[in-house]
């Protein structure tokens, strides 16, 4: 029986580690893509009553609608009213705290920004036998609220955290830091499992 139950326990915890990244990433999509099958199901009935709705028009139209959004924001078209209304939530109490914070992240991962979020260091404090994996933010002080000294021989590196979405943002002395010959994403994938994986 205890030979039985460990060999259960093993396979069973095998595969609760093979389905949690699979759920954990398709989750959020699928929710999406059901969301936005639902609302253009209903848009579609107002819109064409005797017309049969085809399931997964939804999906469709949401990518479509996306890309377009993209081609219209490249081009200035919606650029003027989208910033009209960024402009009002950025005023709005409590709101432009969530607002501020989602639209500089979004900003700094675009693609047109050059990868600035791609800088990968080991830091390492002086006398201590110990480093630590971060990601350039700020290669330099300019401009920065009074206070917080403002030279160019630190740069912000944000730390991230082991198995949670979070970490710190530390105001460092550049000549701590080592270029390392990783990826961004490798990067943050290992942190992120605290470097269980090979």
């Amino acid at each position: 029986m205890k030979t039985f139950m460990k060999t259960f326990t093993k396979y069973f915890l095998h595969g609760v580690f093979t389905l949690l990244p699979l759920i954990l990433t398709i989750y959020p999509l699928y929710y999406f893509f059901v969301w936005s099958d639902s609302l253009a199901n209903k848009g579609f009935v107002w819109l064409f009553p005797d017309v049969p709705y085809i399931a997964g028009t939804g999906i469709a139209i949401s990518l479509i609608a996306i890309f377009i959004l993209g081609v219209l924001m490249s081009s200035r078209i919606l650029r003027g009213p989208i910033n009209l209304v960024e402009e009002l939530l950025r005023h709005i109490p409590l709101v432009k705290t969530l607002f501020n914070a989602i639209k500089e992240l979004t900003n700094y991962l675009a693609p047109e920004q050059g990868g600035r979020f791609g800088k990968v260091v080991a830091v390492k404090w002086p006398g201590l036998p110990v480093e630590i994996v971060g990601f350039i933010m700020r290669p330099e002080l300019k401009e920065m609220p009074g206070g917080i000294q403002d030279n160019t021989s630190k740069a912000v590196v944000y730390i991230p955290m082991s198995y949670q979405i979070g970490g710190f943002s530390l105001f460092m002395p550049k000549d701590w830091l080592t270029p390392i010959d990783l990826s961004v994403e490798d990067a943050m994938k290992h942190t992120l499992t605290g470097w269980i994986t090979k």
